[in-house]
């Protein structure tokens, strides 16, 4: 199975800079027009990695790099890189010995490896299957070292090389070159791609240059002193939060929501961002899968008090201000620390340790290195626990983890780490870390048993906000209603990115409650947080608030229709349309969206299944069933494939084949309660115990389900055993979830049996439970007070 990757009148708060006008900047101009004034800067800029994020495969370069020994086999071909006098070419040899030729064109990164770029049809740059590791001098297999090492039951495999996740005009683009030009034709689905210049050029960060070289040229002239420098100045213009948003779109696993950021911007105004619900990351928050760093630093604790920002440590061109001595990056804060680092570290002298060996370890995916920017501390305990990597090992016993690969963590290794760890600072050492593994663990494995605890976790001081997040997008999966206060109370947080996420969520609560939650979401500060309100609240009677709260909720939904829009090249830009007009009742142009997701990637599911459900609720169940199977084979043991399968083999009589794939979902999702009641409903006609059993696990994974329970009730019932009724409701309503019908079935029963003491009970509990609606409190007061005579 491919796992995807990465595939929405502003106020100005106080402490807030305003976002700069580029307009009167003039045109880009390109960086060897800054040279003439900036040859020291120019300089450092042309030799750095984001000066040289892309450049020309030119003969040059070519002689830079150790030449092939022998191709290299890739699946039933084979790949070799010829080196020659202008440049290079890509050799692609089949097993039925056809041969291709690609020219090299470009080569991107540097830093630890260059990847290569070559033509295909259409306009498409193709990331090359071959890499070159910058260290080694070794050339390997690409996509074969992008598979992610997971450990907890999901598997990866390699991407074609020709997959248009790794075509650079659609994916890849924005971070190696300057002021790009995409030229996307959807008609023919092709490309036209232009750029000012390959590498980030000056531009990029302080905007168009053409007023700016006109002004100095005059004042230049003049003998006068340039005052107005018509151009952004990174440091004095922006603050500190613009700044790390200038840096953050191209370190960041993220999606984008417009395409026109510029400096002095902020980040979620124009993006959004992947956190711990994705399997990129391990439970704890460590890097597992992705070489971003933009999450983790919105779980520094450093970051987020404001007190340290990415050029602290970072000059503009991207090197490491403190090479030589990395501790003075840590300074003025942490000044003790530092002067004793010896005593804070339990290291010796000769041992060479810095802060950030510990707080920073590198691991790698892909060759590529990365540093983790959390700043946790080392938590072998951790790695004991979720598989996460953790500094002490990283030195001690595994430094092939380097490479992306954990599982030489040896469990004796990592026992002798937590000792040490524990000795030196206490048996409570990485117990912040545990936490916040165990619940973001309990999200993904959908262990609702313990929504309390994930509850309490999500609402307190130690809940940052890539945590805060992950939890509530993790939160879409629990099926239980008690979670919504403490969601909408979330649309209330501090951070944007929390509160977009719970925005996002409150769209499966269609409350009051909510809907006023969400129509204030609409007049956010931030543009994310106005875009996921919005989608919240399609299909919402607004008819009861203001004139101004339906304007700014209306231009939330543009925004949000915008965001739909701005990649027609993406997949995910027609799905999320598709769902965007099912939502609001359009099947016509939803099964059209659909239709595109699926012509642009036809190995992905997702449009299959949504689109399956429209032609299913239009009575098309032929064409619902179509496209289902087309999913199967694409991913044979997916739960909501196999169990949309089982409800139409159902629809059609063909029962053997709708049990086989209702069992086929719950192989897969053990807790997947709609498939435990069709199977229980499908067995139980014929009178098979396992379809009671099926029916009583389904109502109590989902015990607000009165239809769950009633079904239960209604087969025990026939099969005469209509005297286990008392004890089952007794455990429904146990559950503290349990739906009005059930305490008043249970009351009923108490009644007829003439135990209107106990029935009058069961009326107290429904009239005091928390998640009853109001209605069916007061009929149980009501029943209540007639039982009780008063």
């Amino acid at each position: 199975m491919k796992i995807p990757r990465i595939a929405f009148l502003s106020l100005l708060l106080p402490g807030f800079a305003a976002a700069l006008e580029f307009t009167q900047q003039g045109e880009y101009r390109g960086s060897s027009d800054c040279l003439a004034c900036h040859e020291r800067f120019y300089e450092l800029w042309s030799t750095s990695h984001h000066g040289k994020a892309m450049q020309a495969f030119s003969a040059a370069f070519a002689r830079s790099l150790a030449p092939m020994e022998a191709p290299l086999a890739i699946g039933d071909q084979r790949f070799v890189v010829e080196l020659n006098g202008s440049g290079g070419l890509l050799r692609q040899l089949d097993a039925d010995g056809t041969e291709k030729a690609y020219p090299i064109l470009h080569a991107l990164g540097g830093k630890n490896v260059y990847f290569f770029l070559v033509p295909l049809d259409k306009g498409k740059l193709q990331v090359a299957p071959l890499a070159y590791n910058v260290h080694t001098k070794i050339w390997y297999n690409a996509t074969g070292s992008m598979v992610r090492h997971f450990t907890n039951g999901l598997t990866d495999q390699a991407l074609e090389w020709t997959d248009r996740q790794l075509t650079f005009n659609t994916a890849c683009h924005d971070c190696h070159i300057s002021q790009l030009r995409k030229n996307y034709d959807p008609g023919t689905d092709s490309y036209t791609t232009t750029w000012k210049e390959a590498g980030i050029n000056c531009e990029v960060c302080h905007g168009p240059a053409e007023a700016h070289i006109k002004a100095a040229e005059q004042a230049a002239a003049k003998g006068e002193k340039l005052e107005d420098m018509k151009l952004v100045r990174f440091h004095k213009d922006l603050d500190h939060r613009q700044r790390d948003a200038t840096c953050a779109p191209c370190h960041a696993k993220m999606s984008p929501l417009t395409s026109d950021f510029t400096p002095g911007e902020l980040f979620f105004d124009h993006y959004d961002l992947i956190s711990y619900e994705d399997p990129d990351f391990w439970p704890d928050g460590r890097d597992l899968g992705e070489n971003y760093t933009q999450t983790g630093w919105m779980a520094n604790p450093c970051a987020n008090s404001g007190q340290l920002e990415c050029i602290h440590c970072h000059t503009s061109s991207g090197r490491f201000r403190f090479k030589d001595n990395p501790n003075q990056s840590c300074l003025p804060c942490h000044q003790e620390r530092v002067d004793k680092i010896l005593d804070h570290s339990h290291h010796q002298a000769e041992d060479r340790v810095n802060c950030v060996d510990c707080h920073m370890p590198k691991t790698a995916q892909a060759h590529m290195h990365r540093s983790d920017h959390t700043f946790r501390p080392p938590s072998p305990a951790a790695s004991i626990e979720f598989g996460s990597p953790n500094a002490c090992n990283l030195c001690h016993n595994n430094k092939e983890a380097i490479t992306g690969d954990f599982h030489g963590h040896r469990k004796e290794d990592l026992e002798w780490a937590d000792r040490h760890v524990k000795a030196w600072h206490g048996e409570e050492s990485g117990a912040k870390v545990l936490e916040l593994g165990r619940i973001i663990e309990a999200c993904r494995d959908g262990d609702w048993d313990q929504l309390p605890a994930i509850l309490a976790y999500l609402e307190s001081p130690e809940c940052d906000p890539a945590a805060g997040t992950a939890i509530l997008r993790l939160l879409a999966n629990c099926p239980h209603p008690e979670k919504w206060d403490a969601v909408r109370g979330q649309l209330s947080n501090t951070n944007e990115w929390v509160r977009s996420a719970a925005a996002a969520a409150l769209q499966y609560d269609s409350s009051p409650e909510a809907t006023r939650a969400l129509v204030k979401g609409a007049q956010d500060r931030f543009r994310t947080v106005r875009i996921r309100a919005a989608a919240s609240l399609l299909g919402r009677d607004l008819a009861g608030y203001s004139e101004a709260e339906r304007k700014a909720c209306s231009a939330a939904h543009d925004e949000y229709w915008n965001s739909l829009t701005i990649w027609p090249d993406r997949w995910s830009t027609h799905y999320n349309q598709g769902i965007y007009f099912d939502r609001i009742g359009d099947s016509s142009k939803s099964l059209e969206a659909y239709n595109k997701a699926m012509g642009l990637r036809d190995d992905v599911i997702q449009p299959m299944i949504n689109a399956s459900m429209v032609h299913a609720r239009s009575g098309d169940s032929t064409n619902a069933y179509v496209l289902l199977q087309k999913a199967l084979a694409i991913e044979p043991r997916s739960a909501m494939v196999n169990f949309n399968l089982g409800l139409l083999e159902a629809e059609f009589d063909h029962l053997d084949a709708a049990e086989a794939h209702l069992r086929a979902a719950l192989a897969a999702e053990p807790r997947m309660a709609q498939a435990a009641y069709n199977l229980g409903i499908l067995l139980g006609r014929r009178n098979d115990p396992e379809g009671f059993r099926q029916l009583e696990s389904a109502a109590m994974e989902l015990p607000e389900n009165w239809n769950y329970a009633s079904s239960y009730l209604y087969f025990i019932g026939q099969a005469g055993r209509g005297t286990e009724a008392g004890g089952f409701l007794q455990r429904i309503i146990a559950t503290g979830r349990a739906a009005p019908e059930a305490y008043f079935a249970l009351a009923g029963e108490y009644e007829r049996a003439g135990r209107s003491a106990e029935a009058a009970e069961i009326y107290k509990q429904a009239k005091l439970a928390r998640h009853l609606p109001m209605e069916a409190k007061r009929h149980a007061a009501r029943m209540e007070q007639r039982l009780r005579g008063n």
